[in-house]
């Protein structure tokens, strides 16, 4: 991927919480996570690559990596959590979420998650996060407060292994999704899924409704004239409009709060929303 555009607009960043990546044209902006600095959390035994962070609005996008034998600390979750287990488990008291799935948090779930051999995750928050008035957490924008749980028998987790979710074809040709979560029941209407592209598969003028996040895990991907590998992410605006190609075949994971249409079609979406208007 190339480097990092110098002259990409600091101000429009700060306003949505994204920091400065390449923007491979206007709307679309990708990140080497290879290249991006680790950085240290408020707990100490965790670091982040963020991508997305505001901390007023307790959104995140980024790498989480736990060191062995190393805890996230008591935290309650004010608005939607999920993440990608690269690497390692998490144990809390209702399960052990591993390598190869996705972790969802819904509004209030409240625990502490421990890891013995270590961690990496790549998490979305849609929420805040508050921990207990003397606590400390890996979460950078986490509050304290006097923490209590008022549902203490709603599963802080729902874990979702990636190859066990059976795929479905989708109108590219090339191209099948594995759906992971709805967002039922959270008051949103969007979509977690992942999308496998085979060789020489195509989503042409993708035209995105709102704002979506992909993870490349792995293969090529192109974009306008970037080619470029996993692990890497690439954040679309919405209004963007972009191709995406793959040479040899990829991977991606996909957080979408709306539809897109290829080429403005409406049952060329790719995501699972259907041929819905944007507004239903």
């Amino acid at each position: 991927m190339n480097a990092p555009d110098p002259t990409a607009s600091l101000e429009k960043a700060h306003r949505s919480g994204l920091f400065p990546g390449h923007e491979i044209e206007h709307g679309v902006h990708a990140y080497d996570l290879e290249a991006l600095p680790w950085n240290p959390t408020p707990r100490g035994t965790a670091r982040e690559k963020a991508i997305r962070r505001d901390d007023a609005a307790g959104l995140f996008l980024g790498l989480i990596a736990f060191d062995p034998m190393s805890r996230s600390g008591v935290h309650q979750h004010h608005g939607t959590a999920s993440s990608y287990f690269l690497s390692g488990d998490l144990t809390d008291f209702q399960c052990t979420t591993r390598a190869g799935a996705v972790g969802i948090n819904l509004n209030g779930a409240t625990h502490d998650a421990v890891t013995y051999g270590g961690c990496t995750l790549f998490s979305r928050l849609e929420g805040p996060v508050v921990i207990e008035s003397d606590g400390a957490a890996i979460h950078p924008n986490a509050r304290q407060t006097a923490l209590t749980n008022s549902s203490p028998f709603t599963p802080p987790d729902i874990t979702v292994v990636l190859d066990a979710v059976v795929p479905v074809a989708t109108p590219f040709a090339g191209i099948q999704r594995r759906p992971v979560f709805d967002y039922a029941g959270t008051g949103h209407n969007r979509r977690l899924c992942a999308l496998q592209l085979w060789p020489g598969a195509s989503m042409v003028n993708l035209h995105h409704t709102a704002l979506t996040d992909w993870l490349l895990l792995a293969g090529d991907l192109t974009i306008g004239q970037t080619r470029f590998a996993g692990p890497s992410v690439v954040v679309i605006e919405p209004g963007a409009n972009p191709t995406a190609s793959t040479t040899f075949g990829c991977s991606l994971l996909v957080w979408a709060e709306g539809p897109a249409y290829g080429g403005g079609e409406l049952a060329l979406e790719p995501y699972g929303f259907g041929a819905l208007r944007p507004n239903q």
